[in-house]
């Protein structure tokens, strides 16, 4: 989120967190949000999706979504076996939008302590400092 919303901001967009359950104005972007919410959770609703992302956006997109599916379940598992704690450029960067979406609340969160209150970052590699 921290990316998304510096990269929105560096081309002069504004992503709100609400926007993305929607698909945040990305071609195809609701399909590829129930897609990706379906293969995380494992839903009823995982085939169904995956034919309607086949069926509206072709099958390059629909592989390029699994591998990115894929490769942020894998990382962030590792990272939560492993303890790894958020930068602390980010765990500021990111305090307002892991309260709203209740992160603060998931098993891992326990690795991140907080080292004070949000504080934006003024450039991209700002947020990994």
């Amino acid at each position: 989120m921290s990316l998304l919303r510096a990269s929105s901001e560096a081309v002069n967009t504004d992503v709100k967190i609400e926007q993305l359950e929607d698909g945040a104005n990305v071609e195809h972007g609701s399909a590829l949000v129930r897609y990706t919410e379906s293969a995380v959770r494992l839903d009823s609703d995982l085939t169904e999706s995956r034919d309607h992302l086949l069926r509206i956006a072709g099958a390059q997109a629909l592989v390029e979504a699994a591998a990115t599916v894929s490769a942020f379940e894998g990382l962030n598992r590792i990272a939560d076996v492993t303890g790894i704690q958020l930068d602390s450029g980010l765990v500021d960067e990111s305090a307002d939008f892991r309260s709203d979406l209740g992160i603060d609340s998931y098993a891992g969160a326990t690795s991140t302590k907080s080292h004070g209150s949000a504080q934006r970052a003024d450039n991209v590699m700002g947020i990994f400092r």
